[in-house]
């Protein structure tokens, strides 16, 4: 019991470090981030895999621990009020330690997932297109995302089995939505207003939708690689 315990605290540890590796990784890489805050999340690849090796339990004091100690550290983060805080880090990143707990997304039939690969593609699209100042070379990047995004989602739907990190990542969206309406509306705007939620609709989708992505593409195939390794997983 008490060396189960101990390697536990040390996958955390480790778990952790990789959370914040992967985060340092992230914001060196200046096309990972997002023109008015929010990022394509690396990090979030430790804590998907917490989750499901040390269950959900583990996963969520691997996110609080690593979000702790990136404030000691000194990331950049933005508070100005306990309800902005929790809604921007902290409910973000309980849902994505909880992730081994919510119902998992399975192979789908090829209506559902035409249905899906079409909505992540149109999100892709707004989201890009209303982020960024408008031009042609922000239309075509859009097309060309949304493009790439329906032809992935589709394929990846129809030839792998899924965990919760869909669920997750859309409690994580809802969330930071939530936040961009109330406390980060466009300047001239009122809080609440239908323009802030337009905005924070939009701003958040396509970021959140890649991170999604990459989550879907490199948990799975690490867990596979961790399992055939010998290590044992809770979910």
């Amino acid at each position: 019991m008490k060396n189960s315990r101990i390697r536990s605290m040390s996958y955390m540890a480790l778990y952790v470090a990789l959370y914040i590796v992967l985060k340092w990784v992230g914001n060196m890489i200046p096309f990972l981030q997002m023109p008015n805050g929010g990022s394509i999340e690396l990090e979030l690849i430790a804590v998907f895999i917490a989750s499901y090796h040390l269950g959900w339990k583990g996963g969520l004091a691997v996110a609080i621990l690593s979000w702790l100690i990136t404030i000691v550290l000194g990331f950049p983060m933005y508070f100005y009020w306990p309800v902005q805080i929790l809604l921007d880090y902290v409910l973000p990143l309980a849902a994505c330690g909880i992730a081994s707990l919510l119902f998992p997304i399975r192979d789908l039939n090829t209506p559902g997932a035409v249905a899906l690969a079409v909505i992540l593609a149109a999100g892709a699209f707004f989201g890009i297109y209303n982020s960024y100042p408008e031009g042609t070379a922000v239309t075509v990047g859009a097309i060309a995302l949304a493009a790439g995004m329906f032809a992935f989602t589709y394929w990846y739907l129809k030839t792998r089995s899924h965990f919760g990190i869909v669920a997750a990542m859309l409690l994580k969206y809802v969330f930071q939505v939530l936040s961009g309406v109330y406390f980060w509306f466009p300047e001239g705007e009122a809080a609440g207003s239908a323009y802030a939620w337009t905005f924070s609709l939009s701003y958040n989708l396509w970021y959140n939708l890649v991170t999604m992505i990459v989550c879907i593409i490199v948990v799975p195939l690490l867990i596979d690689s961790l399992k055939h390794a010998g290590i044992k997983f809770s979910a």
